[in-house]
């Protein structure tokens, strides 16, 4: 039974590649086409071929109009299609040409017309096709939204099963043709259509569910395919919607419900970061870091807003968690994966600068100054004894910080007493890590890298 089920998923991955081999001969086909014909009108009555080696051709015009021809305007054209399906229920409903029921059929229909479309176009032009059912499936998606949110046509439950089906047949499409164009106009495009219709709605659950599930859709690909321009399109559309309605609606009304969708999408992109990485037993590269640390950047000031919103002064609370959590996550990683080199960087770096912020909350003046220079220290002696690049160079990047503080601001606040202190403080400590760096070279940087300094 095992081996039987091998033998399909190979012989489907042959398909694939077969499917795959058949589109780049049709593109390759164009172009020769193409090339040929250049070569024709450079030399009239002649054998192109016979030009092959000696005579230089460009590709850059003919090259331009394929992309152009080919892939842009397919992209655009289904675009600007759903653009004018939604402009046009708004028209409609704005001078009640026909009743909610009738503009959601009718939309229900436009959205089948694509899909049936691209069914029958599948078998020669798949790339059309493609982008015809990526339209169908936006559609689909905001006409369901819209029926429930704005029309009150259909329950939640209705609305969420229906968007939960839309959402598995497009993860289905995508991996079955694996194309994350399916992904991208089918997914990620429908995040911004309710907009279109009615700006931000007032129904938080509504909304964040809706876009919650959306991402669903993301997170099962992401099992499969590593997908980044997905990922990252995802990302940032969803913490743009979710930041601007905290911006426009916190302190208001349905903190406690957008709290929750706070921490969710949160868990929701670390996962997304990480699983397709997990699972193959990858090493995490730089741009899985990246989301990382800008999904925690997004995190960080979306509770700061809410709290804040809500009349509670806890951004130092805040920001001491941050700080302290990612220290334990970043030890936790060091010491049970250590080949995640980029994963570790990311958690240490987060959490160093949570607590160099969280200083500067908590302490003003020359305290923080001291308080800074004492951490950069430890660092530095950290990242010596256990001759770790990036405890130095946090240290130095922070002793860089509090100098600029220093003469920057400190200078001119200071009483003559502080600024004695201060300097002759700093400049002791930065002496005494120079010692360091000469006594203790070839430990730090090893006999190779000492002998070409």
């Amino acid at each position: 039974m095992v081996n039987e089920q091998k033998i399909n998923e190979l012989l489907e991955k042959i398909d694939e590649v077969s499917h795959e081999l058949e589109k780049y001969r049709e593109e390759i086909n164009l172009i020769r086409g193409e090339v040929s014909g250049m070569r024709s009108e450079s030399y009239p009555g002649k054998d192109p071929r016979q030009f092959n080696k000696s005579v230089p051709h460009k590709t850059v015009f003919p090259g331009f109009e394929n992309f152009i021809g080919l892939k842009l305007i397919n992209f655009v054209g289904i675009i600007v299609l759903i653009i004018g399906l939604t402009i046009g229920v708004k028209y409609a409903i704005d001078i009640n040409l026909i009743s909610p029921a009738m503009r959601i059929i009718l939309t229900y229909i436009a959205g089948a017309a694509l899909f049936f479309t691209s069914l029958k176009l599948r078998k020669k032009y798949e790339l059309f096709s493609i982008i015809l059912f990526s339209g169908s499936m936006a559609s689909a998606y905001f006409t369901t939204y819209a029926a429930f949110e704005y029309y009150g046509l259909i329950s939640r439950s209705i609305a969420f099963g229906l968007m939960l089906v839309f959402t598995f047949f497009t993860v289905y499409n995508s991996l079955k043709y694996n194309r994350r164009e399916i992904a991208i106009l089918g997914l990620v495009g429908a995040y911004g259509i309710p907009f279109f219709v009615k700006g931000n709605s007032d129904n938080v659950v509504a909304l964040f569910s809706y876009i919650f599930l959306i991402n669903s859709g993301v997170l099962i690909i992401s099992f499969k395919k590593y997908w980044l321009s997905l990922t990252y399109i995802s990302f940032f559309t969803t913490w743009v919607i979710y930041l601007s309605w905290v911006i426009m609606y916190s302190g208001k009304n349905s903190n406690g419900t957008a709290n929750l969708f706070c921490y969710g999408f949160f868990i929701f992109f670390l996962l997304n970061s990480l699983v397709f990485k997990a699972v193959k037993r990858l090493k995490i590269d730089p741009s899985d870091t990246t989301i990382i640390i800008a999904n925690t950047i997004f995190f960080y000031f979306s509770l700061i807003i809410l709290y804040k919103g809500a009349g509670v002064s806890s951004v130092e609370i805040i920001t001491l968690c941050f700080g302290t959590l990612y220290l334990l996550a970043a030890i936790i990683v060091k010491k049970l994966l250590p080949s995640q080199q980029h994963l570790y960087n990311g958690l240490f770096s987060v959490a160093l600068t949570a607590l160099v912020v969280f200083a500067g909350i908590k302490y003003i003046g020359f305290m923080l100054t001291i308080i800074w220079v004492i951490m950069a220290a430890i660092l530095f002696v950290t990242g010596m004894i256990f001759r770790l690049k990036l405890f130095r160079i946090a240290s130095i990047l922070l002793f860089a910080i509090t100098l600029l503080k220093l003469l920057l601001i400190d200078s001119a606040k200071f009483n003559s007493g502080e600024k004695v202190i201060a300097y002759i403080f700093i400049g002791i400590v930065l002496l005494v890590i120079s010692f360091l760096y000469q006594k203790f070279k070839k430990n730090i940087f090893g006999e190779h890298e000492t002998e070409n300094i």
